[in-house]
C-alpha cells in the first residue's frame, strides 16, 4: 500500500500543478478514468488529457489527499480527498468538499479511477 499511496500522492502533486504528461506516465496505457459530467468513461491517455486541458481552459480544480483506506479488492486504494474548484477569475465555482477516489493498479500504475 506504501508505493501506491506514494504513487497517488505524487499523482495528485502533478495535477495541482498541471504536468499532465507526468501524470499520464502515472497510468497503465489501457486506463480508465471518470469523466463525471458526460457520465462516461475515458479509455484512453490522449482522451483523459483533452478532458483535462478543457476543465483547466474554464477552471482552476485543487485536489489534495488527506487520507488514504484499502480498498475492496487487493489492487484496490480509496483516496480521500478535498476538492475545490475556482474559476480562471478567482471565483469560487465549488466549494471546498470531501470525496472518495478509488482507484485499481497494476505493474505500480494507476489502472482505473472511479469517483464514489
Amino acid at each position: 500500500m506504501d508505493a501506491r499511496k506514494a504513487l497517488l500522492i505524487d499523482a495528485y502533486r502533478r495535477f495541482n500543478g498541471r504536468d499532465l504528461d507526468g501524470l499520464l506516465s502515472m497510468m497503465t496505457d489501457d486506463v480508465e478514468w471518470p469523466d463525471v459530467p458526460n457520465q462516461k468513461v475515458l479509455t484512453s491517455k490522449d482522451e483523459i488529457r483533452e478532458y483535462w486541458r478543457g476543465q483547466l481552459a474554464v477552471t482552476d480544480p485543487q485536489v489534495v489527499p488527506t487520507d488514504f483506506e484499502p480498498g475492496a479488492d487487493d489492487d484496490e486504494l480509496v483516496a480521500v480527498v478535498e476538492q475545490e474548484v475556482r474559476g480562471l477569475g478567482g471565483e469560487m465555482i465549488l466549494e471546498r468538499q470531501e470525496i472518495r477516489h478509488r482507484y485499481s493498479f497494476r505493474d505500480g500504475l494507476v489502472r482505473r479511477m472511479v469517483v464514489e
